[in-house]
């Protein structure tokens, strides 16, 4: 199966990846959710796999040739659903302050909706660089906190502004900010 007007077939490698760390989000989440450190570790390495195919499926569009319209959009697409269940999974049994959460998922759905808004003008919004450093902050943020639970006696105070994971996720919404402002401006260019 391939994409309208496309050559590039619709489950690339690259594609398949995105999938992969879509459907890893239930899991993730339902062992954060059992709040004991042996599925904390499990969620950990899931997450951290999950994000690793966020690398690899970019890596394997651009070195294999296998750039598709699809995989632009599924791709920002799957890491925002990875992310935001998780950060609301962890607000939820209080590890992440909920006012952190709430401003990061409220960036991504107001990015989401510009680039779909485009998207039917028939418009590309390409991702900035600093949205990619904001993705990588969230994802070693939440790597972070994950691993923290994994041991009994966690190795940073746990709901604490200083917690490794927390001070990550501070910078990704600083980065988060500034992407948000740099994808405005950019797109106001079209307007």
């Amino acid at each position: 199966m391939k994409a309208k007007d496309e050559k590039t077939p619709l489950w690339t490698l690259p594609n398949r990846l995105s999938l992969i760390r879509i459907l890893s989000i239930p899991l993730i989440c339902v062992f954060i959710s059992f709040g004991e450190e042996k599925f904390f570790l499990l969620s950990f390495f899931l997450f951290v796999v999950a994000g690793i195919t966020d690398g690899l499926d970019g890596f394997f569009a651009r070195r294999l040739a296998l750039k598709s319209k699809f995989g632009v959009y599924i791709d920002p697409i799957a890491d925002k659903m990875l992310i935001v269940s998780c950060l609301m999974t962890l607000s939820y049994y209080k590890m992440v302050p909920l006012w952190l959460t709430i401003t990061l998922a409220l960036r991504e759905f107001l990015i989401t909706g510009i680039r779909a808004f485009y998207a039917g003008e028939g418009i590309t919004v390409y991702p900035v660089k600093s949205g990619k450093y904001k993705t990588a902050f969230q994802i070693l943020g939440i790597s972070l906190i994950l691993f923290n639970r994994s041991f009994k006696k966690p190795l940073f105070p746990l709901n604490h502004y200083f917690e490794p994971g927390i001070v990550a996720l501070i910078l990704a919404l600083i980065l988060s900010i500034y992407s948000a402002v740099k994808y405005l401006s950019g797109v106001t260019k079209f307007t």
